[in-house]
This record gives structure tokens, sequence and C-alpha cells, in this order.
């Protein structure tokens, strides 16, 4: 795969994310859709690295799933230069527990600072970590509200990048 997207990729591969939950929403109308991507910054979205990790990530909501007895109707995987997604619909009309199973995932797995689980419910309304009571996701490097610090262009993206290459390395040399 290529090193740097373009904007016109990012926008691309948001919008055919966008299309494919609705898809899947449409097709299974009692579940509740999950999202997997990764919380990569700038314009290289992908690497061995990276996908390893994602990996990882899809098999951890698929071990959640399974030990809290949802039921996946369906599961797609999309891989492209613009980034890695897992898109689930998982039969549950409790998009809340959904989702407060994949924030304390994001908060306690090694490499879950990097995931970006979405939960939306089978209306297709995004579950926010705000209506969990749950705090906001933190920087990469200094640990204020992630958005806020993007926002503010606080840290360089040579930073940033470097951050997510030493979780995902981390993790591969004993997180595991």
């Amino acid at each position: 795969m290529k090193e740097n997207v373009t904007l016109h990729e990012m926008l691309s591969f948001r919008e055919k994310k966008v299309g494919m939950q609705e898809a899947l929403r449409r097709k299974h109308d009692k579940a509740t859709i999950v999202t997997l991507g990764m919380n990569i910054p700038g314009p290289r979205k992908t690497s061995p690295g990276i996908l390893v990790a994602f990996s990882a990530g899809g098999e951890e909501l698929d071990r959640l799933f399974f030990e809290n007895e949802l039921t996946v109707l369906e599961e797609t995987v999309v891989k492209e230069n613009a980034g890695y997604l897992k898109l689930y619909a998982v039969k549950s009309l409790d998009s809340l527990l959904v989702k407060r199973l994949t924030v304390r995932m994001e908060e306690t797995h090694p490499l879950g600072r990097l995931f970006d689980i979405d939960v939306y419910d089978e209306a297709g309304n995004g579950i926010g970590r705000a209506e969990l009571g749950s705090p906001v996701r933190k920087c990469l490097i200094c640990e204020k509200n992630a958005k806020l610090c993007g926002r503010s262009r606080s840290h360089t993206v040579e930073e940033l990048y470097g951050r997510v290459e030493s979780i995902i390395d981390s993790w591969l040399k004993g997180g595991r």
C-alpha cells in the first residue's frame, strides 16, 4: 500500500464507511452497528504494524461479543490506502451496553488508544462517550482533550505518528 493518503482518498473512505454502515443498518433492522477503525494522525494511515494492531482490535471485539453473548449477524472488513475498517451488525437493541463494552476496550487494551470504535443504535444514531458519562479521549502525547489538542495543532504529525509507532512497538515486544 502507498505511504500517504490524499484528502480525496480520506473523504471517499469516510463516505464509503457511512454508506456501508447505513446498508448494514437497513439489512439488519434490529441490530447495533459497530465500526472499528484506527486513530492514526496525519497522512499515513496504513503500515504493517498498523495492520497488525487493527487485526488485534478485531480479534478483541470478536472476543468481547462472544463473552457477552452478543451475536454478530454480519461483519465486513475494508483495507485501503485510506485506512482499515471493520463493520459489525450485532444482534442487540441495547446499544448503550455495546458502547460501554467498547469504551472499556479502548481504555484498557494496550492498543486501545489507537482504536476508534463507533457504536450506532438501530435508528443509526451514534452513541457517544458522554452518554455513558465517560471521559473524552486524551491526546496521544500530552493527556489533554484529544480533539482540542488536534484543533490547536499542539503537536507535529511526526510526533504523533512516532507515538503511534511507539505504542504498537511496545505492544509487539511484550504487551500482547
